[in-house]
């Protein structure tokens, strides 16, 4: 699906348009063979159009002739491919802006386009936005999997399988994160150089801001990737105490019945016993002597721990 999308600086509600002109964003998803053929018409290199397709493209930027191409990738995705981000492209040229994503991306142009009000001929100052829209977008996802992180393991004692998985998930996410975070900083420093993109001074504050951001973002991923390693230890020394504490008090029901069985064992022989063994005293005393010896080796082990 390809659309076009255009403001001005007098006009800086983004609206829709029914045909191309100079100073639009050109907004394309899930692109059909005719229309990457469109967008090749305008000038976009067809090798990188089909990297943005890769459903496991890294993020990066580039220069070639008048273009510059920016991939990076956005947080959370239903794709089959990749359970947490997608990449997408955008486009900076003399004339336009184009994005690409392979998925359909309406979660993020959406809110874009009805709260921003920006020209969009004004081709970097919109970029910079967009790319900022994606920050935020990471930011909420990372914010939410800190509550979440904190409802689930308020008691690290008595987790639950399902939370331990929750965690697994929240990990394998929060990498995930880390893999499209990293390479996008480091392309948003490349930009800062203004070798590949032409920067006011305005647009190079932008662009810092958005690194800066980018960075406290990076931090926060690892922040709670070490939250994660070290509630997994802490949960794993849980588990080992109760293991421990399991095969010992095993250990010495076991070594407590030992001398009650002995004893059992002695007196059920056919063989002749020094008491009477007709007598019912002898069945109480067997028990009461049984019962003396383990209580006794169990407080003996008990208090040795």
């Amino acid at each position: 699906m390809i659309s076009y999308l255009r403001s001005t600086h007098y006009r800086p509600a983004i609206k829709q348009r029914q045909s191309l002109q100079p100073g639009c964003w050109v907004r394309c998803e899930k692109p059909s063979e005719a229309e990457l053929e469109k967008l090749i018409n305008l000038g976009l290199d067809a090798d990188i159009l089909h990297d943005t397709l890769d459903p496991h493209e890294v993020p990066r930027v580039e220069l070639d002739g008048d273009w510059t191409y920016f991939i990076t990738r956005l947080p959370d995705t239903d794709d089959n491919f990749n359970d947490y981000t997608t990449p997408i492209l955008f486009a900076i040229g003399r004339e336009y802006i184009v994005t690409v994503g392979r998925d359909s991306l309406g979660r993020l142009w959406q809110p874009f386009i009805d709260n921003v009000q920006a020209p969009t001929t004004q081709k970097t100052k919109v970029f910079m936005l967009m790319i900022d829209a994606i920050i935020r977008q990471y930011s909420t996802r990372v914010a939410s999997i800190n509550r979440q992180m904190r409802a689930a393991t308020t008691d690290i004692v008595n987790l639950r399988p399902k939370e331990i998985a929750n965690i697994v998930e929240y990990e394998r996410k929060l990498n995930d994160y880390l893999d499209a975070l990293i390479p996008t900083n480091t392309s948003v420093e490349k930009i800062l150089s203004g070798k590949l993109l032409q920067l006011y001074e305005d647009d190079r504050e932008t662009a810092e801001d958005l690194s800066i951001d980018l960075e406290q973002l990076i931090s926060r991923c690892k922040s709670l990737l070490r939250t994660i390693t070290n509630l997994r230890d802490s949960y794993r020394a849980v588990m080992d105490t109760r293991l421990n504490e399991t095969i010992r008090t095993l250990t010495l029901i076991t070594l407590a019945l030992t001398i009650p069985t002995m004893l059992a064992g002695l007196f059920g022989m056919n063989v002749a016993l020094p008491v009477n063994p007709e007598s019912p005293v002898v069945f109480w005393f067997v028990v009461a002597l049984s019962v003396a010896a383990a209580g006794s080796l169990s407080m003996y082990f008990n208090r040795k721990r």
